[in-house]
C-alpha cells in the first residue's frame, strides 16, 4: 500500500512537469515565460538558461546527494579518516590539514554544481555525509528524480530504492547561474 502511494505521489508530480514544461516556464524574478527557458535573474540583463540544462544539473547534484557513496566518496572518506587515525600523535597542525583535505575530497563532487553559500551548507549539515553513514550496510540508489517548476524554483520528489524497498524524499530547490553555470543556489529538504 505505501509503494502504491509513493508511486501514485510521483506519478502526480511527473504529470504536473509534464504539463509545466508544455505551458510557460518560471523566470528568475517569478513571472512566467512562455517560450521554453527559463530567464535567470543575475543581474546580466536577461540572459536565458535552457530548461533542459538546468534540469539536468538539478538531477545531477539530487542524485549525488542521495546515492550512497556516490563515485566512492563515502569508502575514499572513511580509506582517509583511517589513515589519519594511524598518524596519530603526530603534529596537530598537519592532522588538520588531513582532515580538511578528506572533507573537501568528499565535497567535490559538488564544488562544480552549488554556489559557496550552499557548498557550506552542505558541509556544515553534514549532507550527504548522513545518508552515507545511515545506507554504508544497505545502499540507497537513487530510482528517479520528479522536478515541478514552481514560481520561485523546484520542487522535487526523489525515489529511492533501500534494500529492496523504494522510498521517497522531497524538498525545494533554487538556481542560478555564475561565470556561465548553472548552479544550485538553495537547496531544502522537507522533514
Amino acid at each position: 500500500m505505501k509503494r502504491q502511494v509513493s508511486l501514485l505521489l510521483v506519478l502526480a508530480l511527473l504529470l504536473t512537469v509534464c504539463t509545466a514544461c508544455s505551458g510557460s516556464q518560471i523566470t528568475g524574478d517569478g513571472s512566467a515565460s512562455a517560450n521554453g527557458s527559463i530567464s535567470v535573474a543575475d543581474g546580466s540583463g536577461g540572459e536565458e538558461a535552457d530548461a533542459a540544462e538546468v534540469e539536468a544539473v538539478l538531477e545531477q547534484f539530487l542524485t549525488g546527494i542521495y546515492t550512497t557513496d556516490d563515485q566512492g566518496r563515502y569508502t575514499t572518506y572513511l580509506a582517509e579518516m583511517e589513515a589519519l587515525d594511524s598518524a596519530a600523535g603526530e603534529d596537530s597542525e598537519d592532522s588538520q590539514a588531513l582532515l580538511d583535505a578528506a572533507a573537501d575530497n568528499y565535497y567535490a563532487g559538488f564544488a562544480s554544481l552549488v554556489t559557496e553559500d550552499v557548498y557550506t551548507r552542505l558541509v556544515q549539515n553534514r549532507v550527504p555525509f548522513k545518508y552515507d553513514e545511515r545506507y554504508a550496510d544497505t545502499p540507497a540508489t537513487v530510482e528517479g528524480v520528479a522536478l515541478a517548476a514552481q514560481e520561485d524554483g523546484y520542487s522535487y520528489i526523489v525515489t529511492l530504492q533501500i534494500g529492496g524497498k523504494t522510498e521517497t524524499r522531497s524538498g525545494e530547490l533554487q538556481w542560478a547561474e555564475q561565470d556561465g553555470s548553472i548552479l544550485v543556489s538553495s537547496f531544502y529538504e522537507a522533514a
